[in-house]
């Protein structure tokens, strides 16, 4: 078989420096590393790329320049970053770096990343990770793919940082029907379970998929199984896809619009680590942080206060309130949520103050199964609402016992909101006398004088659902036909 000839072409490239910055266009040699920072400009019919240098952070006298270029009619098109690895073989330093994600596949599945089948896992993969960026603002490192026969023929696992956190098994010729028991045992094909959200599934022929499809079943085929998995790792384990010089490449970005904004944390090391921490502390609860400008902007006005990581992002939270609450809106634009009883709040705040007081562990399973009985009593409604000074620790308590609660304090509750309170959380006889370290609470401490009080702000809601509890921002009103788990 003969080779086809190659097509030479030959096209001029612009390239405009400053005085202060020149280096030749890609200089490097074999075995070097390198990287470039264009910005590509256009005026009419003509392009230019304006050199920036290794990274994109501009000087003073940069900034100038482009300024310079800018009023003489050059508009700014992107970015282009080019990045040479002058190695004999194209993969990475093995002893240097580990890529954050793997994927290994079992012998029949390579024909997702067979080349004369397109490779359709490989193809894909940017979609994952554009999916990723757009929910979470986080853009995930590339996926590494390669085969293990150590594996069953049709197994496949997922690695971050090679370790498994993910496997399952695909049929290539089949699809996978996810749904209630129910609906499962009406098809036709191999019982198992989805490798992403554990829902009762079945493997099915192309002969029943109209079947899956009118009973109302989720009908996915192999590469849309995989895919899904490979995303849902992403986002559960984001806090660990994102490492210090992520984080400064995430600023770079902000560099030519923002550049006020990034400025006390490009040049302070230790306010990078802190920013870096709260980024990774937001990501950990699924809080997106696409809005970054808001976050650099609110962690740079807080540093003036305070340097502790928690309550950095605690104030990021409350000014990403209204992102928060939308993700959680139902289809009837309504938040539905519990609530807990004072007499929960109080014994929360009391730990929450005193550093030397812990819960009991006899008082910390109470307080999880009352939540969990609630949230399942109460058709499982996404959010739990605290108060604020008992965020932290309530979310710290539910994380690993209950994950599909997120936990919001009533100072996040977006103006505007409208808030459907399920239920209110309460549990016989919490007391302080079970917290360890504590002393006994007098009578005066059960009063309710001295209990968290809601402190109305807002003007009075319309009236409640029947059967339950409505609240605004900081008012409770409760409905007698609710009852409290």
């Amino acid at each position: 078989m003969s080779i086809p000839k190659l097509e030479t072409s030959q096209q001029e490239i612009t390239i405009l420096t400053s005085p202060n910055l020149k280096a030749d266009f890609a200089p490097w040699q074999r075995d070097e590393r390198g990287q470039q920072v264009f910005i590509k400009l256009t005026r009419q019919d003509e392009c230019a790329y304006f050199f920036v240098g290794e990274h994109c952070q501009m000087d003073a006298e940069m900034q100038k320049n482009l300024l310079r270029l800018v009023n003489d009619g050059w508009s700014v098109s992107g970015e282009l970053t080019l990045t040479f690895e002058g190695r004999n073989e194209p993969d990475v330093d093995p002893y240097v770096y580990q890529d954050a994600i793997t994927v290994e596949l079992g012998q029949a599945l390579l024909p997702l990343v067979d080349p004369q089948q397109n490779a359709p896992l490989s193809s894909h993969l940017p979609d994952v990770r554009d999916s990723v960026a757009k929910e979470l603002g986080l853009v995930p490192a590339g996926v590494r793919i390669k085969d293990n026969l150590r594996l069953s023929s049709n197994q496949y696992a997922i690695l971050l940082k090679n370790a498994p956190v993910g496997v399952g098994e695909l049929f290539l010729d089949r699809y996978l029907a996810i749904g209630t028991h129910e609906q499962i045992s009406e098809l036709q094909g191999w019982t198992t379970v989805d490798p992403t959200f554990r829902q009762p599934a079945k493997w099915i022929t192309a002969d029943f998929r109209d079947k899956a499809d009118a009973i109302g079943c989720l009908v996915l085929g192999s590469l849309q199984v995989i895919m899904h998995h490979i995303q849902r790792v992403m986002i559960a384990f984001s806090p660990e896809l994102l490492g210090l010089q992520d984080t400064y490449n995430l600023l770079a970005r902000l560099q030519i619009t923002h550049p006020v904004v990034i400025e006390d944390f490009v040049s302070n090391r230790p306010n990078l680590r802190r920013l870096h921490k709260v980024l990774r502390a937001l990501l950990s609860e699924q809080v997106p942080i696409k809005e970054l400008v808001t976050i650099l902007e609110c962690v740079g006005d807080a540093l003036e206060e305070t340097q502790d990581v928690t309550e950095l992002t605690e104030r990021c939270r409350r000014a990403l309130s209204r992102q928060i609450c939308w993700r959680y809106l139902n289809s009837e634009g309504e938040l539905q949520a519990l609530m807990l009883s004072d007499n929960i709040e109080r014994v929360l705040s009391e730990v929450s103050e005193d550093e030397d007081t812990e819960l009991t562990e006899e008082l910390r399973d109470k307080i999880t199964s009352a939540i969990e009985n609630a949230w399942l009593a109460n058709k499982r409604p996404p959010v739990l609402f605290t108060l604020p000074q008992n965020r932290p620790l309530l979310s710290r308590l539910l994380r690993t016992s209950i994950p599909q609660i997120r936990v919001l304090s009533t100072a996040e509750l977006a103006t505007g909101v409208r808030l459907i309170v399920n239920a209110t959380v309460d549990i016989n006889a919490v007391s302080p006398d079970k917290m360890g370290d504590a002393e006994p609470a007098s009578p005066a401490d059960e009063t309710k004088e001295d209990m968290p009080e809601l402190e109305a702000h807002k003007p009075t809601p319309p009236a409640p659902k029947k059967g339950r509890t409505f609240i605004n921002v900081f008012t409770r009103r409760k409905n007698t036909d609710t009852k409290n788990d």
